[in-house]
């Protein structure tokens, strides 16, 4: 049975915001959804629940980790030849249980399922999916949101919803593209990374990103107007902060003056991609309101429009709200977004 449109229409927002929303602290979380899509793709039994073996998602996840399990390099000078890391600290489990098989002589992922130690290796891959993705795939937000399947799972395997395998067909390229893009930024993002990757992303900075030298008169005016403390927290600010985007880049990527503020790093980092919470909005549009002139003729090289500020933020909330995302408040604490941010955007 197809699932209505309403509810196809609501298995998209619950993926918008698993991306917006969700932490991604590794890869794993892209993978497996990668899998799940490719497995209800061939799978002949779609329309209704849908059983998948854990060791069918391993299976998948061996595949798709396999050409990553080789030192990557950019041709760059002054970069190194490593294996990429797929998460913050040290490598992930799935890529040393496929680097034992390559220790072992396998060079391709074909020659590797004849080894007598791929049962073994896809089993201590199932383990650790089931206790790591599998676990925490579905939460954003602050709470867990079972749109997928049902969790605690059944061992062994999990369940996938009634209709979710049609619609995870049905949205095959949607969802890769999406997972892809995601891997890839999570991968550009590691600092680990950063001496095998060399300075790749420096065309897509010199295209579409503010200069160094501009976030610097950013940062010293803003420091001047917020006194010194985090716009978030509150608390002093030490000589390195972050100028953050109020509503974020991933949203609306252009550089508005009003839209910046100065942050603690850590601040920023947890803040991520999410709207902030109605507190932060509030104190927002009143530091636009009480330092407009300055952030007009000392921030020129940015549009300085203070409407067209308020017009976007009220756009993303809007946004945000129809699909029903919670906004950040402070560290890993959220709340859901009210359709009172609204009012306050269009109050006087």
């Amino acid at each position: 049975m197809i699932p209505s449109a309403e509810r196809q229409l609501l298995f998209l927002q619950q993926l918008q915001r698993l991306f917006d929303e969700g932490e991604f602290v590794a890869t794993y979380k892209f993978a497996l959804l990668m899998a799940l899509a490719e497995i209800s793709v061939e799978s002949d039994h779609v329309d209704g629940k849908l059983e998948v073996p854990m060791i069918a998602i391993a299976e998948k996840f061996a595949e798709l980790y396999w050409p990553q399990t080789v030192p990557y390099s950019s041709g760059t000078a002054g970069t190194a030849t490593e294996i990429l890391y797929q998460n913050q600290g040290k490598q992930t489990a799935v890529v040393n249980a496929l680097l034992r098989l390559r220790q072992e002589g396998a060079t391709t992922i074909s020659e590797a399922k004849k080894y007598a130690s791929w049962s073994t290796t896809l089993r201590t891959i199932a383990r650790t999916v089931a206790e790591m993705p599998v676990k925490y795939l579905q939460n954003f937000g602050g709470t867990q949101i079972p749109f997928l399947y049902e969790y605690p799972n059944p061992s062994g395997k999990i369940v996938l919803n009634e209709g979710v395998a049609l619609m995870l067909r049905t949205f095959h390229s949607f969802i890769q593209q999406l997972a892809r893009a995601g891997w890839i930024t999570h991968i550009r993002k590691n600092k680990r990374n950063s001496l095998i990757l060399g300075q790749v992303d420096a065309l897509e900075s010199f295209m579409f990103e503010t200069p160094r030298s501009c976030l610097t008169q950013v940062s010293e005016l803003l420091r001047k107007i917020q006194s010194n403390k985090c716009f978030y927290c509150g608390s002093t600010l030490l000589n390195q902060a972050d100028v953050d985007h109020f509503v974020p880049w991933s949203k609306y990527p252009r550089d508005l003056a009003h839209n910046f503020v100065l942050a603690h790093a850590s601040c920023n980092r947890h803040k991520s991609d999410m709207l902030a919470a109605e507190r932060h909005l509030d104190n927002w549009l009143e530091r636009n309101l009480r330092y407009n002139m300055e952030m007009v003729y000392e921030l020129t090289n940015f549009s300085s429009d203070l409407e067209c500020s308020n017009r976007v933020a009220y756009w993303a909330y809007e946004q945000g709200i129809n699909i029903g995302s919670h906004s950040w408040v402070d560290k890993q604490l959220t709340e859901p977004l009210s359709r009172h941010c609204l009012g306050l955007i269009l109050s006087p």
